[in-house]
C-alpha cells in the first residue's frame, strides 16, 4: 500500500505540473465554458474492470494446489490520464492504472489432522505508469472561428507506449510443507517488485461539451518481473492483462 500511495502522489504531481505549465495558455483560450481554440491538456479519470493474464508458474501452482482459479485475480480497476496536443490528432499521454484482489482459499485435496480446511488469503495487486503516444482517427474537434472551437460527438483513437509496473504478491494463513511429513504451519509470503510493461491501447471519446467528454477505452499490457525470495525456483511473474474502463475528460 505504501507504494501504491507513493505511485499514485507522484503521478497526481506530475499531472499538477503539467497543468499549472500551462495554466496561463489554457486561460487565454477559453471563458464563460467555451473554448477559444483547442485544448492545451486534459486530464481523464477511469475505472472498471481488469482481467491479469496470470499466465506464470506461480499462478498454475496457486491455482492447481489452492481453490483458486485464474479468474479470481480479475477485478475492479481505476486509472488516469494526463493528455498534452503535439499536433493535430496527435498526443502524449501519460497514464496511471492500478488493481488490487484479495482472495480466500483452502486446499483442494488436503485438511488438517481436525478434518478442517487449511485456509489462506492470497492477495495480487498492479500499478502501471506509462507514457503513451495517441493518435485520433478523426479529428476530435474544429475551429469554427477564431472565437469558437467545437469538438467532434465522437473521436476514435488508438495509442502505444510503455512504461513501469510496480506488483505484489502476498499470501497469509496456513500451508502444507510438503517436505517435512506433510505438516502443516502458519506463515506469510510476500514479494514485490518492477517489470518493464509495453501497452496498446484503443477508445472512444464522447463528447458531452466543449469541456467534457465521455472516455471509453479498451487496453493490453505486457509485462514481467522477477519474484523475490519466498518464492524462489519460480520463473518471472507475469504482469500482463486486458482492461476495459469508462470515465469522465475535461478539457482545458
Amino acid at each position: 500500500m505504501k507504494a501504491q500511495r507513493f505511485l499514485v502522489a507522484s503521478a497526481l504531481a506530475f499531472a499538477c505540473a503539467s497543468l499549472t505549465g500551462r495554466r496561463a495558455a489554457a486561460q487565454e483560450s477559453s471563458g464563460n465554458g467555451f473554448l477559444f481554440g483547442a485544448p492545451n491538456v486534459s486530464l481523464s479519470v477511469r475505472m472498471g474492470y481488469a482481467m491479469p493474464s496470470a499466465g506464470s508458474d506461480l499462478f498454475s501452482f496457486v491455482t492447481k494446489e489452492l481453490s483458486l482459479k485464474k479468474s479470481d485475480f480479475a477485478g475492479f480497476t481505476y486509472g488516469f490520464d494526463v493528455a498534452m496536443p503535439l499536433r493535430p490528432q496527435l498526443e502524449i499521454v501519460l497514464s496511471g492504472d492500478f488493481d488490487e484482489t484479495s482472495t480466500k482459499s483452502d486446499y483442494r485435496e488436503w485438511q488438517d489432522n481436525a478434518g478442517l480446511p487449511i485456509e489462506q488469503t492470497t492477495t495480487f495487486s498492479r500499478q502501471a505508469l506509462t507514457a503513451n503516444i495517441r493518435y485520433y482517427l478523426r479529428p476530435y474537434g474544429r475551429s469554427l472561428s477564431r472565437l469558437a472551437w467545437v469538438p467532434t460527438n465522437h473521436a476514435p483513437w488508438i495509442s502505444a507506449g510503455i512504461g513501469r509496473t510496480h506488483y505484489r504478491f502476498h499470501q497469509t494463513g496456513d500451508f502444507v510443507d510438503f517436505a517435512n511429513n506433510n505438516s502443516v504451519f502458519g506463515d506469510t509470503y510476500v514479494s514485490s517488485g518492477w517489470g518493464f510493461t509495453p501497452q496498446v491501447a484503443a477508445g472512444v471519446d464522447w463528447s458531452l461539451g466543449q469541456r467534457v467528454a465521455v472516455t471509453t477505452q479498451a487496453r493490453y499490457l505486457w509485462g514481467k518481473a522477477d519474484l523475490g525470495a519466498d518464492f524462489s525456483g519460480f520463473s518471472p511473474i507475469d504482469l500482463s492483462g486486458f482492461g476495459l474502463t469508462g470515465g469522465l475528460t475535461i478539457r482545458f
